[in-house]
């Protein structure tokens, strides 16, 4: 412990430990996560983070970003209250010695320059919380200031379950510190508080003349001696609440907590960008993935500079538009896109098998709709399908581009657990959210099979997410589908599982189906390296004035399971007037009114896909949707 020769903050000085009992727990190294660290990561976590603590009442949780800049005098009496002299400097002196650490020295030397500017950004949320529990136990307070890669989160529709995202308060410090103000709400509903302490992430060091080896982090505190050693402890009561003004972290006492970074900087960028520029992408970033929780009134959003206010407003952001409109009319009766603006939906099932103690799950279902994209549309997200939950943060615009077909672009949602109704969500609901959660990796970015899955479930929840995304593509396929008539588009797993085709009967399978429009044969084999495929499509109908028809391939596993498609690399066709448009992996022959027929063959990426080498992977699926233009002008 180190202790500073004037005591300018009460009893708060700068505690290090140099290991043994009550050290903070590392449940892994953090770098080994490659969390995107942008700003508009930071806005994501941040306020999933908070979005979480939310407390069980009508009131939204509210969080307020605010951008201070400090100089001159105002910048002295901050980091003497800081205790940057005898406290941090000598810290940061010490760290930049070792390999890795000029960043710290040219820290340092900023930092002392008395004409230079230190910015600063406090995160404060109202209704949440706070920081509760104590350093001894497994609480939030001390999942945020005592251990690293733990998180306390229990609520099964918590947004995240890793405890990583708090990380980025620290990653966009560059002085790797930051203060917090927490007014928790203790269990019997009252609010207590303030509680004021600061946490430093370093590297290990020594200090001169010193032969103790410290841990890297170190906070602003009380330290106290209990009888398992020192302990650094917040400080409450009036003490906080001054030390708090001084630090900028003054709040309102509503429970919630203030998160100060110090000396604010977007570790990806060379050059700090301007304030309200950055403030602009804040509120963009807060709307694209969270607008189903400010639509909801869940969540507020402000961002405050010296200059002006921002609101963060689901209308003012135009590329989130389609989909807020998907979300509003998602339990439309249509199952068809028929004209631009158009909303459809169907369900999507989600069969998810019993969790790891033999408790049955109950069969659930996710809501999927789509809307036909429009040329006055913002095409950022052009189809895409935002996946989202109960937490009401949007995990994923999902790139479903395969799927468009023509002029048939859409962006759709998946709204999924207590996100799918506006209703107390059901027993099939709340098992649904927990599923997914846990389906989250620490980036909380994708639903995919995980650790987290494999503890909470016996085996089959890597099937059931893939079934529910085959079976969402390939309702994707439907919606989007033309409504007059024609060669049927879908797959044989949609026609199985939605009775939405006349009677619903299962079509012939295989590579080779029927058609009324189009006789269509194909083949595939793997030659060690590569696929390859062939094929043949005529038009079995008279007086056309053309026809078009795409070309992809998906790997088939041995259990029947759906795999990443396969890139086309190259195809050759024998026929005339044939013209060949790769796209994304994809080809789409576009054929002229004298192509009676045409045969191709082609071949795929070279792949190193352990899963295709190792025989996982059985064969191919070549996926061939045409479309024929009739002398009439009708297409089908």
């Amino acid at each position: 412990m180190t202790r500073k020769p004037n005591d300018t903050t009460g009893e708060a000085e700068w505690f290090f430990f140099s290991g043994g009992p009550g050290a903070p727990r590392y449940g892994d190294d953090p770098t080994k996560h490659s969390v995107d660290h942008d700003s508009e990561a930071f806005v994501r976590e941040v306020l999933q983070n908070a979005n979480d603590q939310g407390l069980d009442n009508e009131d939204p949780v509210r969080v307020t970003f605010r951008f201070v800049t400090l100089s001159g005098e105002d910048k002295e009496r901050f980091l003497d209250t800081l205790d940057w002299g005898s406290g941090l400097r000598g810290r940061l002196n010490a760290v930049s010695r070792a390999k890795h650490g000029r960043r710290y020295d040219d820290l340092v030397g900023e930092i002392d320059d008395p004409d230079s500017e230190l910015h600063l950004l406090i995160v404060e949320d109202r209704n949440t919380t706070g920081l509760t529990g104590t350093w001894e136990e497994d609480s939030n307070y001390a999942a945020l200031v005592r251990d690293e890669l733990y998180s306390s989160k229990q609520d099964d529709t918590a947004g995240g379950s890793y405890g990583l995202g708090k990380s980025v308060l620290w990653t966009f410090s560059g002085a790797s510190t930051v203060v917090f103000n927490s007014y928790p709400m203790e269990s019997s509903g009252s609010t207590q508080g303030p509680r004021v302490i600061a946490r430093s992430k370093f590297p290990t060091h020594e200090l001169p003349d010193d032969d103790t080896t410290y841990q890297g982090a170190g906070w602003l505190c009380e330290p106290v001696q209990t009888e398992d050693g020192v302990r650094p402890m917040s400080i409450r009561g009036e003490k906080a609440e001054q030390l708090a003004e001084r630090l900028h972290v003054g709040r309102p006492a509503t429970s919630g907590t203030s998160a100060m970074v110090v000396d604010f900087q977007d570790p990806t960028r060379d050059e700090r960008p301007d304030i309200e520029d950055l403030a602009e992408e804040f509120v963009e970033a807060s709307v694209k993935y969270f607008w189903p929780a400010i639509f909801r009134d869940d969540l507020e959003v402000t961002v405050e500079t010296p200059e002006e206010t921002y609101e963060a407003k689901t209308e003012d952001v135009p590329s989130i538009r389609p989909f807020l409109e998907c979300f509003k009319s998602r339990f439309t009766e249509n199952e068809l896109l028929d004209s631009p603006g158009d909303v459809a939906g169907l369900d999507i099932p989600l069969n998810i098998p019993p969790r790891a103690d033999g408790t049955e799950t109950p069969d659930g279902e996710v809501r999927l709709a789509a809307r036909l994209a429009s040329p006055a549309d913002d095409d950022t997200y052009l189809n895409r399908v935002a996946l989202f939950r109960g937490a009401g943060m949007v995990v994923k615009y999902y790139d479903q581009s395969r799927v468009a077909f023509g002029d048939r672009n859409f962006h759709a949602i998946l709204a999924s657990g207590e996100a799918r109704t506006d209703f107390p969500p059901s027993d099939p609901d709340q098992e649904v959210d927990r599923f997914l959660r846990f389906a989250e990796p620490p980036e909380h970015d994708e639903w995919e099979s995980t650790e987290n899955l494999r503890e909470q479930y016996q085996r089959g929840f890597r099937t059931a997410l893939e079934d529910m995304f085959e079976t969402m593509r390939d309702g994707l396929r439907h919606l989007a589908a033309k409504s007059n008539g024609g060669t049927d588009i879908l797959s044989d797993n949609v026609l199985n599982r939605f009775p939405i085709h006349g009677n619903g009967a299962p079509r012939a399978t295989g590579n080779s189906a029927p058609s009324e429009v189009f006789d269509i044969e194909s083949s595939s084999r793997f030659d060690g390296e590569r696929w390859t495929f062939s094929g043949r499509i005529e038009p079995i109908v008279e007086n056309f004035q053309g026809w078009t028809a795409e070309i992809s391939l998906t790997g088939i596993g041995e259990d029947g399971s759906r795999y990443d498609e396969i890139p086309v690399e190259s195809i050759s066709v024998d026929a005339e007037n044939v013209t060949k448009i790769h796209e994304n992996g994809t080809v789409r022959l576009v054929a002229e009114a004298s192509t009676e027929n045409a045969s191709f063959e082609g071949h795929s990426h070279a792949t190193d896909n352990e899963d295709m080498l190792s025989g996982k992977v059985g064969e191919t699926q070549i996926e061939i949707r045409a479309e024929i233009q009739t002398t009439e002008g009708d297409e089908s």
